[in-house]
């Protein structure tokens, strides 16, 4: 977010950093490794830059055991490309490194307090700022990395980086270094003459709340014209994994899960039931929710979130009457009180519109002009495409009365995609 300019309304958290990693700023494998984590999970409904705001909420959740819970609000933009230099960085001085901060929204106890909280964790690699700390010639192959940390307790989100500092015992490479010329933290702490770090040197909590609230302005700093969404919570019931498979027998499978917060099942015998609704706007067959040992799910941390039950359930309708939507009844084991579920009186949409038909579908290599291609045959199902007839195997008979036809099928009528990694493809 060092390039944001809140007077000017631009920069901040919005991803440029995937297209400023050969800066001498932003010099480390971290960068690099962070977006590869997260590319699988970005697509056109979650940006990079709101997977880089959770990814901040998530682990200072994490290293504080739950202490530290930051509020997560999405709707982040994705630059297109980079953002103007700027990042701090630990030769420079204080005037330059204030002004820095100043652009981006934070006056200089902000500042303090920022570098403590996010030096909280971590420490300095040797192997990428040798002139902070020496890094000892390879005896191998493998690159030796003399790392160290800002505080004796890097693995734990707490105050000790503050702590070790004020007491004049602290390993932070950045404060007590042997290069006098790197030591930023320093400079910074005592910028306003050591007030705000002592304070959170004083006070764990102190520190756990400041660095909350820091953290907070911090990923919601976006452009002026970036609106966030309100704060995100879990939703009390969530469908998961939907799956809609047409059948030869002109009817339609379909599976799922429901995911349901704890607080909702109040007692052993709570009753699942879904209701589905054709296109038309009848209502189906219902189907009746069933879990199992093992169909749960919680937080890694304290007070991250709750936890929930999955109930899997599956029905078949007639393709005909197709789906449009469900609800979520939830019958309550000991009083027997039935609530509807209905996502704000819509109900959950499902389409049945066009259906990949994954039986049908299939993944193969090959080469082209002596470069690997992966190659993607996809099949899919669409109603009332009125183009040729049903055939999902045997031999081909006389024109079928089946609601939806295959488009693209088999050799000549597959659609296909040439790519040459997963990571080329986008998700949508």
């Amino acid at each position: 977010m060092a390039t944001a300019d809140v007077s000017a309304g631009t920069g901040g958290l919005d991803a440029s950093i995937v297209f400023e990693m050969d800066r001498s700023e932003n010099v480390g494998d971290a960068f690099q490794e962070t977006l590869g984590i997260f590319q699988g999970s970005h697509n056109t409904r979650v940006s990079m830059a709101d997977l880089f705001a959770i990814a901040t909420v998530m682990a200072v959740g994490a290293c504080s055991d739950g202490k530290v819970i930051v509020p997560f609000r999405g709707g982040r933009v994705d630059a297109v490309g980079p953002g103007p230099s700027g990042v701090p960085e630990p030769q420079q001085d204080l005037p330059t490194h204030t002004l820095s901060f100043a652009k981006q929204g934070f006056d200089t106890s902000e500042m303090i307090a920022l570098v403590a909280c996010g030096h909280s964790v971590g420490g300095v690699h040797g192997v990428d700022f040798p002139e902070i700390v020496p890094n000892p010639v390879p005896t191998t192959d493998l690159t030796n990395d003399n790392t160290v940390t800002f505080d004796t307790t890097t693995d734990n989100f707490d105050n000790v980086v503050a702590k070790e500092f004020v007491a004049n015992v602290s390993q932070n490479p950045l404060a007590f270094g042997q290069n006098e010329t790197t030591r930023s933290d320093f400079r910074i702490f005592n910028a306003d003459g050591g007030d705000m770090i002592s304070q959170m040197a004083s006070s764990n909590d102190f520190f756990l709340n400041t660095c909350s609230t820091m953290f907070e302005r911090m990923i919601n700093t976006v452009p002026r014209d970036v609106k966030l969404t309100d704060v995100i919570k879990p939703l009390g019931i969530k469908p998961r994994k939907l799956s809609v498979t047409v059948n030869d027998d002109k009817t339609l499978s379909i599976t799922g899960f429901i995911r349901v917060v704890d607080d909702l099942i109040s007692a052993n015998g709570t009753q699942v039931i879904i209701h589905f609704v054709s296109r038309s706007g009848e209502a189906l067959p219902v189907a009746i929710g069933t879990t199992s040992q093992g169909l749960t799910a919680r937080c890694g941390y304290p007070n991250c979130g709750p936890s929930y039950t999955y109930y899997r359930f599956n029905s078949t309708i007639p393709a005909k009457q197709g789906i449009s939507s469900f609800t979520v009844e939830i019958i309550d084991g000991s009083t027997g009180k039935a609530t509807i579920h209905n996502n704000g009186r819509g109900g959950f949409p499902v389409s049945d519109a066009i259906l990949p038909m994954f039986s049908l579908s299939s993944q193969s290599r090959i080469t082209i002009n002596g470069g690997a291609q992966l190659q993607l045959n996809l099949t899919a199902a669409v109603l009332n495409a009125e183009i040729g007839i049903w055939q999902s195997s045997g031999l081909l008979t006389a024109t079928s009365s089946h609601p939806f036809d295959l488009v693209a099928q088999g050799a000549t009528k597959t659609v296909s995609s040439l790519f040459n990694s997963w990571d080329d493809l986008e998700f949508i």
